[in-house]
């Protein structure tokens, strides 16, 4: 019998990371899109990523990015008064240079200033499939996928192994 870990396995990688092993091809229609707010969520010390919202054939859509490979934090300490944050992109990695004062750090979100709120950004989506979108640019995350996916084959083919072994 399959262990639970195959099929959350296999779900995990179809529902998280399926879309980047097919938006590189399918999203060939561009269009603008609006942010309208930033995710509840952080991916990691106050970076929060803005939610765009666009519209295809009268339907409204929202997809959520630009997003990226990899969030790298560098944080310094400082004098009392200062705190600044800054983000900037090198190859698919969102870097954030925080510096933050001895007493109290306040750590804002460098998507804000980077990408402002009701600003017009470009979307990417599938014609076929609006709600399949990439914001700005393609984040090439197939890895993700396929790790997933042969980390479920993996464990399918340990199961196999000891079903007829034993």
């Amino acid at each position: 019998m399959l262990s639970v870990y195959t099929v959350v396995l296999f779900v995990l990688a179809y529902a998280l990371a399926y879309k980047y092993v097919v938006q590189e091809k399918r999203c060939t229609a561009r269009t603008k899109g609006i942010i309208k707010r930033y995710t509840f969520a952080s991916r990691g010390n106050g970076i929060f990523l803005p939610v765009v919202f666009y519209t295809v054939d009268g339907k409204e859509y929202r997809v959520v990015g630009p997003e990226y490979r990899m969030y790298k934090t560098v944080v310094r300490k400082s004098s009392v008064f200062e705190n600044e944050t800054e983000g900037r992109e090198e190859s698919q990695i969102f870097i954030v240079n925080r510096t933050v004062n001895s007493s109290v750090g306040i750590y804002r979100n460098p998507m804000k200033t980077r990408y402002p709120l009701y600003s017009e950004i470009d979307v990417y989506y599938d014609p076929k499939k609006p709600k399949l979108a990439y914001v700005l640019r393609y984040c090439n995350m197939k890895r993700m996928f396929y790790g997933l996916f042969f980390a479920a084959l993996l464990t399918l083919t340990a199961d196999l192994l000891i079903l007829f072994l034993l």
